[in-house]
């Protein structure tokens, strides 16, 4: 007798089921039950269950409840992959090649300012200081120009020394370790690099914490969260919300449910098939949700930025200073016969003579040089701070938002029969975006439309409102709660351990 081979329900080709699927929404308008679904693919419910989860994810699904307990998957955005294909993988190579990009070039950008900020503060300092040594050397000598010409090897020496020092000064705080270098703050190339790029995400963790709080709550209320539950958490509205949540759908095997009385839930059996015990879990507090720090401009100190500031704009005068002359006034003379011309263009009238014999064209190679270079670079030196610090305020502005919807939505949830939008503030800094009171109204009163509540106004132009729908699915939901067995999910005794 021989045996057939037969493939299991479970045993399949999921983008082929996806794809089934696609096709029938996209036939039935982008809405659609699991029973509908099955009916119209011939599909098993089982292929048809978890592939769904995947379209939800990929084409930006929403779901809602009927009254009789029946989930409708449907798509708003249209049956658009979100995710793969080759607009969605396009978008992210070119994503990826920007992000890749802009290391490479942050970081012969950084080379180059160290070069640039430091190496022309530097050279225009020994040039003004050589000038003025010149110009003592031949008034008190009073030899004419033959003290010109010795004073330019003072002038050379003074530049190996000023850049012997600044060697010191840099590579100090790399040499020596302990209190004292720690006292004296970070070396002066990363305060720089800080100065123009700011600093590391200070927020890099914060989506891996976010999601042990999610799951820590999942479990710790027997598998079950509610779409408003996720946006307290979170602080996104309820079409970001719903997002995120079918990404949790997907990654951790959850599955929507509808209560007796409609309301939806999400419930993650799996999540509860844990060594510790649900009632334990039930017993700790999860405190609040983690949130989002505001970016920094960056760490330094403010007298390092001032003096950061400054040199850039020491090289900025000094670059508009030898581009005028070097370009309206390019041949002026350091000495007429015996005398020494001492006036505002003296610095520049001393290395347009020391450049002489030196160069063919003097003052191109100065206008270049010493013009045009550092004032190109000090232009970007200082506009990549200021525009990184306008995209800063707005990204915290953003973070303040988003850290006070989750404490408005907690606090919806907290009482809904009596939402009062007088009494809610940010607690801190972190809650307080720009035109706060606003915000909040604004987002109450959106939420409460939702959720067709009822609305009171007040003389002073604020309002009151009374959810009697989220009262009634938060009851709803803690007897659906109720209702889970935890023992259904236990681990169990050991029966074999592979240490013993």
């Amino acid at each position: 007798m021989v045996k057939t081979k037969t493939k299991k329900i479970y045993d399949f080709n999921m983008p082929k089921v996806k794809n089934q699927l696609v096709r029938v929404l996209k036939r039935r308008n982008n809405e659609s039950t699991i029973a509908d679904l099955v009916a119209s693919s011939g599909l098993p419910k089982f292929q048809v269950e978890q592939a769904v989860k995947v379209v939800l994810d990929e084409y930006r699904g929403h779901l809602r409840a009927t009254e009789s307990g029946e989930l409708i998957y449907y798509f708003p955005h249209g049956m658009t992959n979100q995710v793969e294909g080759f607009i969605p993988g396009l978008k992210r190579a070119f994503a990826g090649f920007l992000k890749s990009l802009g290391r490479v070039l942050a970081f012969l950008f950084k080379i180059w300012i160290m070069v640039m900020l430091v190496g022309y503060f530097l050279l225009f300092l020994a040039i003004f200081l050589a000038a003025v040594v010149a110009s003592i050397a031949v008034s008190a000598g009073g030899r004419g120009r033959s003290s010109s010409r010795s004073s330019k090897g003072g002038a050379f020496y003074l530049v190996i020394k000023l850049f012997e020092l600044f060697a010191r000064i840099w590579f100090y705080g790399q040499i020596i370790k302990g209190p004292s270098a720690r006292k004296r703050g970070r070396p002066l190339h990363k305060a720089v690099f800080a100065f123009v790029f700011g600093e590391p995400d200070v927020n890099k963790d914060f989506e891996t914490n976010e999601k042990k709080y999610i799951i820590s709550f999942i479990q710790s209320h027997k598998g079950a969260v509610t779409l408003e539950e996720f946006m307290s958490m979170t602080g996104k509205d309820s079409y970001e919300a719903n997002e995120l949540i079918n990404r949790y759908l997907l990654e951790y095997e959850g599955e929507p449910r509808v209560t007796d009385n409609g309301a939806i839930v999400y419930f993650f059996p799996e999540l509860l098939r844990t060594a510790e015990t649900v009632e334990a879990m039930r017993e700790v507090s999860l405190g609040t949700p983690p949130r989002k720090r505001p970016v920094p401009f960056n760490y330094n100190k403010q007298s390092k930025n001032r003096w950061i500031g400054f040199f850039n704009g020491f090289n900025i005068f000094f670059g508009a200073y030898f581009s005028y002359y070097a370009l309206f006034e390019p041949n002026l003379p350091f000495m007429v016969g015996n005398k020494l011309i001492v006036d505002f263009a003296l610095v520049y009238r001393f290395l347009n003579d020391f450049l002489q014999g030196l160069a063919d064209n003097p003052p191109a190679l100065v206008f270049i040089a010493l013009g045009i270079v550092p004032l190109s670079f000090s232009f970007f030196f200082y506009l990549i701070p200021i525009i990184r610090n306008a995209r800063r305020k707005g990204e915290n502005e953003a973070i303040k938002r988003e850290n006070l919807r989750k404490r408005i939505y907690r606090t919806i949830r907290a009482n809904p029969l009596a939402v009062d939008t007088a009494t809610m503030r940010g607690a801190d800094e972190e809650e307080r975006p720009k035109n706060m009171p606003r915000f909040i109204e604004d987002e109450v009163k959106r939420f409460a439309a939702s959720k067709q509540a009822d609305v009171e106004a007040r003389a002073d132009g604020t309002y009151t409102y009374s959810i009697t729908e989220l009262d009634r699915e938060i009851k709803d939901v803690e007897v659906f709660r109720n209702s889970v067995r935890l023992s259904d999910y236990a681990v169990g005794k050991k029966i074999f351990d592979s240490g013993e």
